[in-house]
């Protein structure tokens, strides 16, 4: 049986980098549109079942609204919601213990994060991320139909998860020797004092950072590796990137529409599983572009793993799934 899970975040493309630089809004109404476009696609190609996480907005029973009658099951998830980002992470579990054939996300790179944290690590599930904003790194900007067909390649068995998935990188936190929190993308520590409306748009605070990737064509933290040492998402090692007023300048694109200067006092690859420690007694530590922990003189590592989730590429599956006659009667 063929089943696909579900997870739109109705919040994605709605912080505040819309009002401090020029990031454009995400609407929900395009999310449902998003949404219905894929569930035309599963019910043409034979999917059994999809089922929904709750939300506020509930993008999923209105898609499903404006369909009107489908040949295939769709439910959505009985549980008790927050209307926070714990509700992306209890609904991943579920879907997890569900037996999805794959997951798909409509988020950002904070959306992706709490679903991983609510896989179990080095989980099994495929996971497509389909980018619902700007700012994003980890998710892909792909069209809902596209995304749509990989979805269903991986989950009809057309493809393997061995030939059409990768295994992400986290950046793991850890305080104890335990890991308490993950990134996909990137970690920060900021030196400042409050979380705040936590997104990070004042370089001067930014102190060190830890990345899974480095892409010269990304926007965030991550973007200053990204023009030092260029690394992608099966390079097996991490970035790690110390800034201070010493250091040597540099043009980073932070935020949609500003680029700010950096100052770069060094940096380096790192391997994986090998653990660091921050370099500040205390400060905020940014996840994915969001502030989320305010620490101080407390025994914090940083480590770069692959124990993130299994990722479907969507080119590689939907060439192998062509090559297989998929579509074709």
């Amino acid at each position: 049986m063929s089943r696909i899970g579900i997870i739109a975040n109705p919040a994605s493309g709605k912080d505040i980098r819309r009002l401090v630089a020029h990031g454009s809004v995400f609407d929900n109404n395009e999310k449902v549109n998003i949404v219905k476009r894929m569930l035309s696609v599963f019910e043409e190609v034979g999917i059994k079942e999809v089922i929904f996480m709750p939300d506020y907005f509930q993008i999923g029973w209105r898609a499903l609204k404006s369909l009107g009658k489908v040949n295939m099951e769709v439910g959505i998830i009985d549980m008790d919601v927050e209307f926070t980002q714990n509700d992306s992470t209890k609904a991943a579990s579920i879907l997890e213990r569900c037996g999805v054939d794959c997951l798909i996300t409509l988020g950002g790179d904070g959306t992706n994060r709490v679903v991983a944290k609510g896989l179990s690590p080095c989980s099994e599930v495929p996971l497509l991320p389909i980018s619902t904003g700007t700012n994003n790194v980890f998710p892909y900007m792909v069209e809902g139909t596209v995304a749509a067909l990989a979805a269903a390649a991986i989950a009809k068995g057309v493809v393997g998860k061995e030939e059409g998935c990768y295994r992400a990188k986290r950046v793991e936190l850890l305080r104890g020797g335990d890991v308490v929190d993950i990134a996909l993308v990137d970690l920060v520590a900021l030196d400042c004092s409050f979380i705040g409306s936590k997104a990070i748009w004042h370089p001067e605070e930014i102190k060190e950072v830890f990345s899974t990737v480095a892409k010269p064509d990304s926007i965030g933290a991550s973007s200053i590796a990204g023009y030092l040492i260029p690394t992608d998402e099966l390079d097996d090692r991490g970035i790690y990137v110390k800034l201070g007023e010493a250091g040597k300048k540099l043009y980073a694109p932070l935020v949609p529409g500003v680029v700010k200067e950096v100052f770069v006092e060094s940096f380096s690859e790192i391997p994986l599983d090998e653990k660091y420690k921050l370099s500040l007694s205390r400060g905020v530590i940014a996840l994915d572009g969001e502030r989320e922990i305010e620490f101080s003189e407390e025994n914090w590592e940083v480590r770069v793993t692959r124990n993130g989730p299994l990722v479907i590429d969507i080119k590689k599956t939907l060439k192998l799934a062509s090559e297989r006659r998929f579509l074709r009667s």
